[in-house]
């Protein structure tokens, strides 16, 4: 029905995300063609990552994008062309027109965020670990735990 009602308004909803600058960004990276795909890959999580974080609504699309390969090739510790770290973000904010202090800000912004969930998710995963060791002796329940297992 939403799609009826928009359909009707003609309202076009399509906006430009991240995601889609990463294709003409890599083309323009001298990366080595068995690693594009890595990088790529990597770059898509921290977008997705970003997606969900408050902090990074202030960025343009592209500009999430460029910091995401940034991250991606630094995290990755590839090589492009031979160029150091720093040559990388420059190229990076050539390709877009950006600033490279904005792209560093936000290639940062981003690996913070990644060591933040991370730290969050070793957390949870402790604890789990940890409320599981504690019921581990105990007699299983006869409440269902899964949603397939209720039979309305």
């Amino acid at each position: 029905w939403e799609l009826l009602v928009l359909e009707k308004l003609k309202w076009d909803l399509v906006s430009v995300i991240a995601n889609d600058f990463l294709a003409h960004i890599l083309h323009r990276l001298p990366l080595p063609a068995d690693k594009v795909e890595l990088v790529k890959k990597h770059a898509q999580t921290f977008i997705a990552l970003c997606a969900t974080d408050y902090t990074f609504a202030m960025y343009p699309p592209s500009m999430v994008a460029t910091g995401s390969i940034g991250a991606a090739i630094h995290g990755l510790s590839l090589s492009v062309s031979d160029l150091s770290g720093e040559a990388v973000t420059e190229l990076l904010a050539g390709i877009t027109g950006t600033e490279v202090d904005c792209l560093k800000a936000c290639q940062e912004q981003i690996e913070a965020a990644l060591a933040e969930s991370l730290k969050q998710a070793s957390q949870s995963q402790q604890e789990f670990s940890a409320k599981t060791a504690a019921y581990g002796g105990s007699q299983p329940t006869s409440t269902p735990t899964d949603v397939t297992d209720i039979n309305l």
